[in-house]
């Protein structure tokens, strides 16, 4: 029987989406040039964390290494969905080590990128069409300090856990490239890029 992991929710994806699109905050854009287990599992999700749709369109096996620990990790991404102005990313994170492999592993940072939040907010969609770089959708003031920002993905992450065979679903929102981009490069820290996913 599938297990669900008990995680709190940080705030609704609907007011997340409410504030954004009253001005608190919309995605910043950047020009660059570059461009499992199963019935056993227990699939929880990260705080905020919307159901994912459809299946896993692409996957990645990477290790992560924390406190001495080297811990194997699938990365499944889910199809990329335009709602509203936005784009939604979803990936599925699941152990593939054996039970009784050591410890916990503690998401924290690890997903962060180059911010500073605990959270998945270090993806990033290259639109090369228009050789553009997306980043994650966040709410505050344009000049609020790196610890002040919140944005619109999985957070709280240092409270998120996962054990041997377990899985976690984390999300990211990002402003939507036009309407004529149909495919993006999809970055995530530690994680091998998924390279033109179709874009609804």
């Amino acid at each position: 029987m599938l297990l669900r992991q008990h995680t709190i929710r940080a705030g609704s994806l609907a007011l997340a989406m409410t504030l954004a699109l009253t001005g608190c905050g919309l995605d910043r854009t950047d020009k660059s040039d570059g461009a499992s287990k199963d019935s056993t599992d227990t699939v929880g999700a990260a705080p905020g964390q919307p159901e994912p749709i459809g299946v896993a369109i692409a996957s990645r096996d990477i290790q992560v290494s924390e406190g001495g620990n080297l811990y194997p990790i699938k990365v499944e991404l889910y199809p990329l969905r335009r709602d509203k102005g936005f784009v939604n990313l979803t990936i599925r994170l699941t152990r593939t080590d054996d039970a009784g492999s050591p410890g916990r592993w503690q998401i924290a940072s690890a997903f962060q990128g180059d911010t500073i939040s605990l959270a998945f907010s270090g993806a990033t969609l290259i639109d090369r069409k228009n050789r553009k770089r997306h980043l994650v959708a966040r709410t505050g003031e344009p000049d609020a300090k790196p610890g002040q920002v919140k944005y619109l993905a999985s957070s709280d992450l240092q409270s998120v856990f996962v054990q041997p065979g377990q899985s976690v679903d984390l999300y990211a929102m990002f402003g939507a490239p036009p309407d004529d981009v149909t495919a993006v490069d999809v970055v995530v820290p530690r994680v091998p890029v998924f390279e033109n996913v179709p874009l609804g």
